[in-house]
């Protein structure tokens, strides 16, 4: 049981790190915002993003990221119960 709440504890605290926007937002310094030229804005969009986003291809990445996490999750909870099964059977 102990492994599940490692994976539980896991599984929140990376949602709760991508559930905070990762853009910056204007930056106010003693209440005048800090402006961007074109050039510097330029060079903090990655450009790759927006392509992917604009063909769709952008979910196809989420969704084999969020495949790839789920298996390893259901890999992880499966082993800790052969696990815990293996040690109920040595006790005994």
């Amino acid at each position: 049981m102990k492994m599940h709440k490692w994976l539980l504890v896991l599984l929140l605290t990376w949602a709760a790190g991508f559930s905070i926007p990762a853009s910056a937002q204007n930056a106010t310094e003693g209440g005048s915002t800090i402006e961007y030229t074109s050039q510097d804005k330029a060079a903090s969009d990655p450009e790759m993003a927006d392509v992917m986003r604009q063909d769709g291809k952008i979910y196809i990445v989420v969704a084999v990221l969020v495949s790839i996490l789920l298996g390893v999750l259901f890999y992880l909870i499966s082993l800790d119960r052969k696990i815990g099964k293996l040690e109920r059977e040595l006790r005994q």
